[in-house]
């Protein structure tokens, strides 16, 4: 079986990733944030699907953030959660689907404004 240290040493030896931040929104209010820096993340462009699903209105201001599971350490994404990526563009989170077996996300974001 393969350990979270070996997964996480694996995302080191990735091409194409970035580190980017991720910005937690919890408690009643989304008053509680909390952000937590991710050392490997990659991005993917917006398909037309995600686009007809209204959660962006052009491929442009929309990007897909692939994260994977074991560098969030237990936290879970959510929606209206932020990515900033290592330009310090924000990205807000509008959809999250959990793939490759549960071990990433894959959040469907739309630039902040």
């Amino acid at each position: 079986m393969v350990t979270a240290k070996e997964l996480e040493n694996l995302y080191l030896k990735m091409p194409g990733t970035e580190p980017v931040t991720l910005t937690t929104k919890r408690g009643v209010n989304n008053d509680v944030l909390q952000t937590q820096s991710i050392s490997h993340a990659w991005q993917r462009d917006i398909t037309r699907d995600d686009v007809a699903k209204g959660l962006v209105l052009t491929a442009p201001e929309g990007i897909v953030w692939n994260i994977p599971d074991v560098l969030l350490a237990g936290k879970e994404i959510e929606t209206g959660d932020t990515i900033t990526d290592s330009d310090s563009v924000v990205w807000i989170v509008m959809s999250i689907t959990r793939v490759r077996l549960r071990t990433h996300w894959r959040c469907i974001c739309r630039r902040e404004k």
